[in-house]
């Protein structure tokens, strides 16, 4: 082979050879920078996605704790909604009650007021019929003895003068009347039960107590049987 042709083979060779080793390099650097990559954005998806786990877990226990510090809340509120509902109804109670024993007073007050009155004019008229009657025996008394003759005479005068005495009933002044009765001074609200109205019925029409009412009706009760 000439030489010449050799070198120019030769040159060939070394030539081809340089243009294929510099293409396969960049090849395999690429692909080792593209698996880094990959690797790289693996990394950052499971960092993200650690961290979104970790914000839903997060978000998820402070849902909770709210939600049961609301629950608590609710509990404080219905129980004491329940505790001022009670006093409210105590309170109320002890308000009808007080109102009811004040009525109730009033009313027994009232009675004994009354009954001390009538028992203090019938006493009136009884010591002024005894007055009358004392004053007229003395009377006839005085008369027989300045008009009675002597010896037999007197004896038949003495007859004939006697008075007759009146009974004790036709001396005594006519009792004073009796003071206005439950029945009197209540009887709307009487009328209302004679009626058939329940006590409830009768404390909203009447604006009053039901404790009032009761007790109303059983005074007015017991006035009946002592006039029965």
């Amino acid at each position: 082979m000439a030489p010449w042709l050799t070198i120019v083979v030769a040159g060939a060779a070394i030539a081809g050879y340089g243009w294929l080793l510099p293409r396969a390099k960049p090849q395999q650097e690429t692909a080792v920078a593209d698996e880094e990559a990959y690797d790289r954005l693996l990394g950052e998806l499971e960092t993200e996605n650690r961290e979104l786990v970790d914000a839903v877990a997060n978000f998820k226990q402070e849902q909770d704790e709210t939600v049961a510090r609301l629950g608590r809340r609710i509990q404080e509120l219905e129980k004491a909604m329940s505790t001022l509902a009670d006093q409210a109804a105590v309170d109320a109670v002890e308000v009808r009650a007080a109102a009811a024993a004040r009525a109730a007073a009033e009313i027994r007050d009232e009675v004994s007021l009354r009954e001390a009155a009538s028992a203090r004019e019938s006493a009136s008229h009884r010591d002024a019929s005894g007055t009358r009657e004392t004053g007229s025996h003395r009377d006839v008394a005085d008369t027989r003895e300045d008009a009675a003759p002597s010896g037999p005479a007197a004896t038949a005068a003495h007859r004939l003068a006697e008075p007759v005495l009146p009974a004790e009933a036709e001396l005594r002044a006519p009792a004073a009347e009796a003071p206005t009765s439950i029945r009197g001074r209540y009887a709307e609200l009487l009328g209302l039960h004679d009626r058939g109205r329940s006590v409830e019925q009768i404390a909203k029409a009447m604006n009053m107590n039901k404790g009032e009412v009761q007790l109303i009706l059983q005074l007015a009760r017991r006035e009946e049987e002592r006039h029965a």
